[in-house]
């Protein structure tokens, strides 16, 4: 989780709204919009791009949700609700701040925003199970389809500009990375703990046999990965190469390179904090220490 200090948790919430495509879970138990402008537009706008609104405030409270009760917004009321949390497509803030103007000038808050796809999982569960005891029917995006073996897919190849493009942010985003940049594709031994990294129309992940040998586990939490990606990807596990796996996330053909570039950003976070990543790294270093 990553501290958002008290003077930006309201603007947070609302860039929070703003960058929701899909599906908005807001959970508040008070809520006062009436002189709350601001906010209101933000709310509308996600309103008026499709966003499924999901607004959960407390019940047993006085207070004027006539703002709430328009169409495009689901509101769920919930007795002795306490709880504060809000959840986008991508990310969630845990805080104590209420949608309420008076706390948004008043009120010393704090709030916590997750770094991960586990993490608001995470919240949706605590929603789902504690809040509206399994009532919560989430969308959550499946970009990602694993492959049979014996698949075919279609690869995906990169003009020079794009792949300059994609080298340019990726070394701009992960700036104490050592890359490699040729014609045809971007490399780097040192991205993910456990593999070579190589990046074109498609990322690849390089990984030695020997090393992983329950390779499997990690094919395994790709299917849970709970990525907002732009595009669709097909993954195929190539384990026919004597010493490595090469693991291969092709993205489907009608694709924008600004898009891509932010799923293969997408797709590097959330390998390198995936459980198996974690794991092999602590079994290295082990291994290390050991001699």
């Amino acid at each position: 989780m990553k501290f958002i200090p008290p003077l930006e948790i309201a603007s947070k919430i609302m860039t929070l709204i703003e960058e929701s495509d899909k599906e908005l879970i807001l959970v508040s138990p008070y809520v006062e919009l009436s002189n709350w402008n601001k906010m209101k537009k933000c709310i509308d706008r996600a309103i008026k791009r499709g966003v499924k609104i999901i607004f959960v405030a407390r019940k047993n409270a006085k207070q004027n949700l006539s703002f709430l009760k328009q169409s495009g917004i689901k509101l769920i009321l919930v007795n002795d609700l306490h709880a504060k949390l809000y959840i986008n497509d991508s990310y969630g803030i845990v805080t104590s701040q209420n949608i309420v103007y008076y706390s948004d000038i008043n009120s010393i808050d704090i709030a916590y925003r997750t770094i991960n796809s586990e993490q608001r999982l995470e919240l949706i569960d605590f929603i789902n199970n504690y809040v509206l005891n399994n009532r919560l029917e989430v969308d959550v995006k499946k970009s990602i389809k694993i492959l049979d073996i014996n698949s075919t897919y279609k690869k995906v190849k990169l003009t020079s500009n794009q792949l300059e493009e994609l080298s340019v942010f990726f070394n701009r985003k992960y700036n104490k990375i050592k890359f490699v940049t040729t014609d045809s594709y971007i490399f780097s031994k040192y991205l993910i703990s456990f593999a070579d990294v190589i990046i074109n129309g498609s990322y690849t992940i390089k990984t030695h046999k020997k090393r992983n040998e329950n390779i499997n586990e990690f094919i395994d939490e790709i299917k849970t990965f709970d990525l907002n990606l732009k595009n669709q990807f097909e993954v195929k596990l190539d384990s026919e190469h004597n010493r490595f796996y090469y693991i291969d996330f092709y993205p489907k053909e009608n694709f924008q390179i600004e898009g891509l570039i932010k799923d293969f950003c997408l797709i590097t976070e959330a390998v390198v904090n995936s459980k198996y990543a974690n794991r092999t790294e602590k079994s290295a270093s082990a291994i290390i220490i050991h001699g």
